[in-house]
């Protein structure tokens, strides 16, 4: 197969084609912490919404806050920070998640436990060569249903663009890294074929787990 490749406002992708693309893109909306923002994001169309379970993380919430989490017709993801296996089963039973999105340095184990249809894996390709990257992949790729990948060397909220190039993914993946309305349609439009969504965060917030409702209504209906 022929290589492909394109770049724009630091982000980087090359991949091999031909490959299908999804005719629409997967929207995550992370970081939610009001019951009033999860409701809107998944009524407007979100296809995940996502609560934050590392406790230092300003985004935080606890498993019983999550449970209460209305979010009619969307998935549910919990972001886990080297919480342990046991931990991570008992948030997802409590807060009523479907998916564990592993945003630290898990062992594969931590897949298998959960159950690798139940896992998104996060990479951060300006951590390590692609080289490096691809070898972790590769290990990943029995192990999740979707890659995510993120700015920054660890853990998540820089609220910027990836400033890095990553080899092609072995598996639909979601990107995330200070995404706006804007930015994420010209990723779109860069026709990736292994690219699946996007994570939005920090570009749709008035503070820290305070999503501004005009920005949620901006992102989610332009698919």
């Amino acid at each position: 197969m022929a290589a492909g490749g394109h770049r724009f406002n630091g982000f980087s992708f090359f991949w091999l084609s031909p490959m299908p693309s999804l005719s629409k893109p997967i929207v995550k909306i992370c970081g939610l912490t009001r019951p009033q923002d999860a409701t809107l994001a998944a009524i407007l169309g979100a296809d995940f919404c996502g609560f934050v379970f590392h406790p230092d993380s300003p985004r935080a919430i606890g498993a019983s806050q999550g449970r209460i989490m209305p979010t009619p017709g969307a998935q549910r993801v919990g972001v886990f920070v080297n919480h342990s296996i046991a931990e991570t089963q008992a948030i997802m039973e409590e807060a009523a998640l479907d998916l564990a999105q592993l945003h630290g340095n898990q062992a594969p184990e931590v897949a298998l436990a959960l159950g690798p249809e139940r896992v998104i894996k996060v990479f951060w390709p300006e951590r390590q060569p692609p080289d490096e990257l691809a070898q972790q992949m590769d290990l990943w790729k029995g192990l999740a249903v979707y890659f995510l990948f993120d700015s920054g060397k660890e853990g998540g909220g820089s609220g910027r663009p990836i400033n890095a190039t990553w080899p092609v993914s072995p598996k639909p993946y979601l990107l995330a890294g200070g995404l706006d309305p804007d930015s994420a349609r010209a990723a779109w439009l860069s026709a990736d074929p292994m690219l699946a969504g996007f994570d939005f965060n920090s570009a749709l917030e008035e503070g820290p787990g305070i999503k501004d409702p005009d920005l949620l209504r901006a992102v989610l209906p332009w698919r």
